[in-house]
């Protein structure tokens, strides 16, 4: 019986191994896997947007700051006390052009208007009388002429008489002598009348003189009554009622609110974009006029003015930032209009929307320029880290690296000539992995 378990233990094994083997055989052995065939590549499929033809020129956008236009600094050009001093200076007060201020105590100018009057009044007398002794020597000279007349004839009569022994000599020497009587009367006469000649003159320039003296008095008594030139706002008061003023002495300034100014800087490539555009009218400086729109935000409300580019500031570049100031002149500073999300003016304004374009103000500032240039524009998004457009032709993949014109408001701006880019085309705006020239693309289902 153990030799038969020692048999069983040796034959088992053999005979599960064999039956294994023949089953193998029978069955085959492992079967190849079966080969995949190389799938051809297909195009890659993109989201493009089509590049735009801008016509409308290029907007650069800025930042700036509400500036006065002016200050005018009212001095007393008289002196004097302060007679009255009206609610208009306080500081912060709005005033109208032509609202009086101030007024000086006007008495001293008054009674200087009064006494220069009567002095005119007396040069009048004065020339009047000249005048009268001018006429009555005119009538005496008259006489004079006839009276010498007279005498010459009366001495040729007697000295033809002398001759004949009719009259004797003392008589005739006795009508010489009345003749040059006669004849120093009218020297005489006439020389008065030079000297009344010049008398009058004299007078004439007496009265012109005081005429001038009273329009002189009469302007430094209009001078005690102090007005506001300008429409504007008092930002400095300097003198109380019943001070004494000299001459020059500052009384208030006031800014001008008429119209207003933005200061701005700009970029020297900004600068070229603004001289080489085709805006018309030369400004100050050779700045060409460009129309700018003035914006203010107030929480989620945008203010819009119009204004122009008129001027540059200074003498040139700023030595910090290198950008040169100009600024942008508002000719109505409290004409604005609401801005709604959408890019439309509001029809009513809101009820705190400002009154106007305030002293301080930080604005944004867009500048319009018509450029010679013909551009084309795509979305930022398009435009890869490196530079580079990949643009969609005939279902393949071109690859361009433009020289960028302008960036602004969300697109980037060509020049067409220099891009290489056409109206038209289309720009990948989706991400590709491994882009290469030619490669196939396809337009994905919108």
């Amino acid at each position: 019986m153990k030799v038969l378990k020692t048999l069983l233990s040796w034959l088992l094994p053999l005979v599960i191994l064999g039956a294994a083997i023949g089953g193998f055989v029978v069955l085959g052995g492992p079967k190849a896997p079966p080969r995949k065939e190389k799938e051809t590549p297909k195009a890659v499929v993109v989201r493009t947007q089509q590049v735009e033809q801008q016509t409308t020129g290029i907007d650069l956008a800025v930042d700036g700051v509400v500036v006065p236009l002016r200050e005018v600094t009212l001095a007393a050009e008289v002196p004097g006390r302060v007679l009255r001093k009206t609610a208009a200076c306080n500081e912060g007060q709005l005033v109208a052009k032509g609202t009086v201020l101030f007024e000086i105590d006007p008495r001293d100018y008054e009674l200087d208007v009064a006494r220069l009057e009567k002095e005119l009044t007396q040069a009048g007398l004065a020339i009047e009388e000249v005048d009268e002794e001018l006429i009555q020597n005119a009538t005496s000279t008259e006489l004079a002429k006839r009276q010498v007349e007279l005498v010459r004839r009366e001495a040729v009569r007697l000295e033809g008489l002398k001759a004949s022994k009719i009259v004797t000599e003392s008589e005739h020497d006795r009508a010489l002598r009345d003749e040059l009587t006669a004849a120093n009367s009218l020297t005489m006469l006439e020389g008065q009348k030079r000297v009344l000649a010049k008398r009058r003159n004299r007078l004439l320039e007496a009265r012109s003189l005081a005429s001038t003296m009273i329009e002189k008095s009469k302007l430094d008594l209009s001078r005690t009554r102090i007005s506001s030139p300008v429409d504007g706002i008092v930002v400095e008061d300097n003198v109380e009622q019943d001070s004494f003023v000299a001459k020059g002495a500052p009384l208030v300034t006031i800014e001008d609110t008429s119209a207003t100014e933005v200061k701005t800087s700009l970029r020297m490539d900004e600068v070229g974009r603004v001289l080489g555009g085709r805006n018309g009218g030369d400004g100050e400086h050779g700045f060409p006029e460009l129309p700018a729109k003035v914006s203010f935000t107030i929480g989620d409300q945008r203010y819009e003015w119009d204004g122009v580019l008129s001027r540059q500031e200074g003498r040139g570049l700023d030595e910090k930032t290198r950008t040169l100031s100009c600024l942008v002149h508002v000719p109505e500073p409290t004409k604005l209009r609401a801005i709604d999300r959408y890019g439309a003016a509001r029809a009513t304004l809101p009820a705190e929307a400002p009154a106007s374009l305030l002293r301080g103000m930080f604005v944004n500032v867009l500048l319009h320029v018509d450029v010679e240039q013909s551009l084309v524009s795509v979305p930022q998004e398009a435009v890869r880290p490196t530079g580079d457009l990949f643009v969609m032709r005939d279902g393949r993949l071109a690859i361009l690296r433009p020289r960028p014109f302008h960036a602004a408001a969300g697109r980037i701006t060509y020049d067409e000539r220099e891009s290489g880019l056409l109206p038209g085309d289309r720009v990948v705006v989706s991400q590709i992995s491994n882009p290469r020239d030619g490669m196939e693309l396809a337009e994905a289902a919108k």
